[in-house]
């Protein structure tokens, strides 16, 4: 194997600036060039549809730090790689010479229309964030298209700046991913501070006409919403287009191993990155705390020593929202199947631990934690406890 001088991060992302962190703290003391889209330096994104988009913390509290040994080059896209010349082409005409090379370009919000030009508002970037923050300011109604986690969070910060705020979705909002216990206490809460939610199967488009309110429409063009602005929250998809022609293997994304390789040479990490499961399928699993421990994995691959991969696979997944304030907490498999034991607390409540049985086969349970102070070390430690006898 070559000997590592030079490693490209494309991507600064949050898996980006942690790989970055990663490789340092693992003793490689060559140069490191991260390379982002955006103006800004890594950030990280889940403040951006709460504390940043009610303005309750500033701008600039979700930047993250880039270790100061690495050169940083914002603004700057990569559109192609070369492997034949371990080369990344950039946007700007330049290209750049890697012997390692790691792919954290993230993904993208995914949109209902092509023709919404900035009506269609999203909230992926900083500059969504701030730019929903503004419009916010002059709206009395917003329709969230899409009730996952964000689209709520995005309806619970609307909701708490006083709009009259509705939620359409295909399938009752989170229940695919809370079960229907956690979804049920969350949509109680959202109708208690006055937000509506709408079950519309078979999918929904946006519309626009200069002069009236945004409009949300079924498949078959039926009205579903009018408000003063529109935000849609329906997925994202990975930033893999750059690497069309490379060779590099791409399946729902730049599929990785379990050791999070792409190729020799070439590792990847976050929600650009696709795992090839047990049955076949490659799935994607955007989440921050996917992206920060595959940027670990990421890193000592790429350095060639031993990834923690296979206790990855017997670590929990972590996940958390906060929304119509609940703050849900949740370590192991979702959505959690059947009845859970409450451990401490009460549902009535919401403030309560439970926990989810799970077969020895699964390796672990599930645990969730509402408005119930416990840290996602302990939540996750105590999923892995959670199983049948």
């Amino acid at each position: 194997m070559t000997a590592l001088r030079h490693i490209v991060v494309a991507g600064a992302s949050q898996a980006g600036c942690a790989c970055a962190a990663a490789l340092r703290g693992f003793g490689f003391d060559g140069e490191i060039t991260l390379l982002g889209d955006e103006p800004h330096r890594p950030y990280t994104r889940p403040p951006l549809s709460k504390g940043v988009l009610v303005g309750a913390a500033p701008d600039d509290s979700v930047f993250l730090p880039v270790p100061d040994d690495v050169s940083m080059l914002p603004g700057v896209a990569a559109v192609g790689l070369d492997r034949s010349r371990n080369v990344v082409e950039l946007a700007d005409g330049e290209s750049l010479h890697y012997d390692g090379l790691v792919i954290t370009t993230g993904a993208r919000a995914r949109r209902l229309t092509s023709a919404g030009g900035d009506r269609e508002l999203t909230v992926r970037t900083l500059d969504d964030a701030i730019g929903l923050r503004q419009r916010l300011n002059g709206a009395q109604t917003v329709v969230v298209a899409g009730g996952g986690f964000l689209g709520m969070e995005v309806a619970s910060s609307a909701a708490s700046l006083g709009k009259s705020v509705t939620v359409v979705d295909g399938a009752s909002p989170l229940a695919d991913r809370l079960g229907s216990l956690l979804s049920g206490i969350l949509l109680d809460a959202a109708a208690e501070q006055g937000t509506q939610v709408r079950v519309v199967p078979g999918g929904v488009t946006v519309g626009f006409q200069d002069g009236a309110p945004d409009r949300l429409l079924s498949a078959d063009g039926t009205l579903l919403a009018e408000a003063d602005i529109v935000v849609t929250a329906v997925g994202d998809l990975p930033n893999t287009e750059w690497l069309h022609g490379s060779g590099v293997h791409l399946d729902g994304g730049v599929v990785v191993d379990d050791e999070c390789r792409v190729a020799p040479g070439i590792v990847g990490a976050g929600d650009v990155v696709s795992l090839r499961r047990a049955d076949g399928r490659c799935l994607r699993s955007p989440h921050w705390s996917n992206a920060l421990s595959q940027a670990r994995t990421a890193a000592a691959t790429l350095l060639g020593r031993k990834p923690s991969g296979a206790a990855a696979a017997t670590t929990p997944p972590f996940f958390w929202t906060e929304a119509f304030g609940l703050k849900v907490r949740l370590a192991g498999h979702l959505p959690p199947v059947g009845e859970p034991t409450v451990i401490d607390g009460s549902i009535a409540d919401r403030r309560v631990l439970l926990a989810w049985r799970a077969g020895q086969e699964r390796g672990f349970g599930t645990v969730a934690a509402v408005n119930y102070p416990m840290s996602a070390p302990k939540l996750t430690k105590l999923a892995q406890q959670v199983l049948t006898h």
